[in-house]
């Protein structure tokens, strides 16, 4: 006897592309990398230094804007609302040039083919909340919110999360199908046994192989593409042909 257990629910891919010693050395993009770093290592130094003018620049710019008002209209007629100011309101065009630098330089170099073939990027998969178990193609009553809800679970993502934001620049790309997913080599000796579902690296597993095989095909809900920069901004690219 034998049968066949799908996670009937969402599966999200992603692929994050940042530099590494082999991305650097890469023969086709080794140069792209080391752009990007380049580009990344100013906009950091920049960032560093609107930290710590921005204060006074704001003060500058509130009190020339006083100035401005009270020369133009009349002392004390109209002045800068001090509870609506702010002093993020003094920003670096030099930083948002470099910014838009790594943007066109990121759209430029990925295409479909990039993302797909690309080598020395770090690629892992998680299942998402809300789906079910089924045998056979029938609902099986068990609660999976045991291991969504779990501390491993959280952490594990917040884990490869808090990695990434340590980095000076990151393109991370999240595809989220639908479907129904079974374990390599499909079906499964003896009695299904819901004791055997568990959950490993965010992905559900019966018999410690994990759920992630499409059957019948999937449906993709998502496909993103974003650059995350140093001042801790992003920006979507276009997911284009070659």
């Amino acid at each position: 006897m034998s049968f066949e257990v799908t996670y009937n629910g969402d599966i999200q891919y992603i692929k994050v592309f940042y530099s590494t010693e082999k991305t650097r050395a890469g023969k086709y993009y080794g140069e792209f990398y080391k752009k990007m770093d380049a580009l990344a290592s100013d906009i950091k130094r920049l960032k560093q230094e609107l930290d710590e003018d921005s204060a006074k620049a704001a003060k500058i710019a509130k009190n020339a804007a006083n100035k401005a008002l009270s020369e133009r209209f009349g002392a004390l007629r109209y002045v800068i609302d001090e509870r609506h100011w702010d002093e993020d309101m003094v920003i670096s065009k030099i930083l948002d040039d470099r910014k838009e630098k790594m943007l066109a330089l990121a759209q430029k170099t990925f295409n479909n083919e990039v993302l797909l073939e690309e080598d020395g990027a770090e690629e892992y998969k998680i299942h998402l909340e809300e789906g079910g178990i089924e045998v056979d193609g029938e609902s099986i009553e068990t609660s999976l919110m045991e291991f969504f809800d779990s501390d491993n679970y959280h952490d594990e993502n917040e884990a490869k999360l808090e990695k990434l934001e340590k980095l000076d620049w990151f393109i991370i790309w999240s595809r989220t199908e639908a479907g129904e997913f079974k374990t390599k080599g499909g079906r499964h000796d003896g009695n299904f046994s819901s004791k055997e579902l568990n959950m490993e690296n965010c992905l559900l597993t019966y018999r410690n192989l994990p759920l992630e095989v499409p059957s019948n095909g999937t449906d993709i809900f998502s496909n993103e593409l974003e650059i995350h920069f140093v001042d801790e901004t992003r920006a979507s690219l276009e997911m284009r042909d070659a």
